[in-house]
């Protein structure tokens, strides 16, 4: 009997960790003959990387959280198709409840550690067969809310590991991995010539969306006390978000122009990874953080806080330095000890590239066959 199709549900306009990871899930889902279909914004980011490997797309208008015309639309599609709806985000998880409301199987996905309210735990979560949540922390807070631990399956997020799963998503070799000399030297001088710093300098970087719980106000004050104190550093900050300008004032007024840089939205940042020297998260709220997990793979040393799930990623002390959040000081003493002792970051990389296996897309869909099959 063929295993019933997938609809994947998400209306960002912007390609971020979450599209990824439903990318990720939905390429290896189709490698095994599950089909999927990609439901979200015409002309999103997310529509054309999944027609690039070719997934079936289709767009919904998405109209504010409780759209009863996308929900509509996906209860007929649905029940025609005999799908079952996985929302990826908490927009659509919001549509899609309004379809099983009418009767269609649902799935939904939880990325962030926010507090979850009563109101959303039995409007939005409460029609949902399965939540799956990213990290044991989310999985947490879902049981706070009142939420049935049965129906919590906890499923962290993943990245291609070797020659098959890099070809689910496209792509010939696997691009997560240590650069070679050559590479890294080059990403460096190309670095140092866009910006304009010396090609030695100690880089450390941070890719995340400028919004408020990634906190870069917690990295910008640590910046301010590394650079007092080891002034060649450069920190280099890719993204873009509400909190941009907010972001570059800061720096301009803590006179850090020219050694801590934005530089705005990386349509692939491998690169600037396979650059630095130490990658730094700063956030007071993570889910997961699957920009760890890419960091980890590129061999790059890692220094982060203990928000969310990130301890379920990164061991403190062996395959990285974790600090509590909103302690810029910490942050800054993390970073400064792995300037200074490459031997220590090197050893922690090497243990990250270790631990990498563990998240692989194989295992991913294979646990997220069995969250399937409680609708079966």
């Amino acid at each position: 009997m063929q295993p019933r199709p997938i609809f994947h549900l998400d209306s960002e306009v912007g390609m971020r960790g979450g599209q990824r990871q439903l990318l990720y899930l939905a390429a290896a889902l189709h490698a095994r003959r599950r089909r999927g279909v990609v439901y979200t914004r015409a002309r999103s980011a997310l529509a054309a990387e999944a027609a690039q490997l070719g997934l079936e797309v289709r767009s919904l208008p998405f109209i504010g959280e409780w759209d009863v015309l996308s929900a509509c639309r996906l209860k007929l599609d649905a029940r025609r198709e005999n799908a079952i709806l996985h929302a990826h985000n908490a927009h659509t998880a919001a549509v899609a409840a309004l379809a099983a409301a009418a009767g269609a199987d649902l799935v939904v996905h939880r990325r962030v550690d926010f507090p979850v309210s009563q109101l959303s735990a039995r409007l939005k979560y409460g029609r949902a067969g399965k939540l799956v949540s990213v990290s044991k922390a989310i999985a947490e807070i879902l049981v706070r809310a009142s939420i049935p631990k049965e129906k919590i399956v906890v499923v962290p997020d993943g990245l291609p590991i070797d020659a098959h799963e890099c070809r689910w998503v496209g792509r010939e070799k696997n691009p997560f991995s240590p650069a070679t000399g050559e590479c890294r030297t080059k990403y460096r001088q190309d670095l140092s010539r866009e910006f304009g710093f010396p090609e030695d300098s100690p880089l450390i970087g941070n890719i995340a969306a400028l919004v408020p719980h990634k906190d870069h106000e917690t990295l910008l004050a640590a910046a301010l006390i590394v650079l007092l104190k080891r002034p060649r550093a450069r920190f280099l900050i890719a993204g873009r978000g509400p909190e941009e300008t907010s972001i570059f004032n800061s720096i301009q007024r803590m006179g850090m122009l020219g050694k801590v840089i934005l530089l705005g939205h990386r349509p692939d940042p491998l690169p600037l990874l396979q650059a630095l020297d130490l990658y730094v998260q700063s956030s007071w709220g993570e889910g997961m953080g699957s920009v760890l997990i890419e960091a980890a793979a590129c061999a790059v040393p890692i220094v982060a806080t203990t928000a969310g799930g990130i301890p379920e990623v990164v061991e403190n002390g062996v395959s990285g330095l974790l600090v509590a959040p909103r302690h810029p000081e910490a942050l800054a003493n993390a970073i400064i000890r792995l300037i200074d002792d490459r031997s220590l970051a090197g050893d922690l990389a090497a243990q990250g590239v270790r631990k990498v296996s563990r998240f692989g897309l194989s295992r991913m869909a294979d646990t997220m066959e069995t969250v399937y099959e409680h609708f079966t």
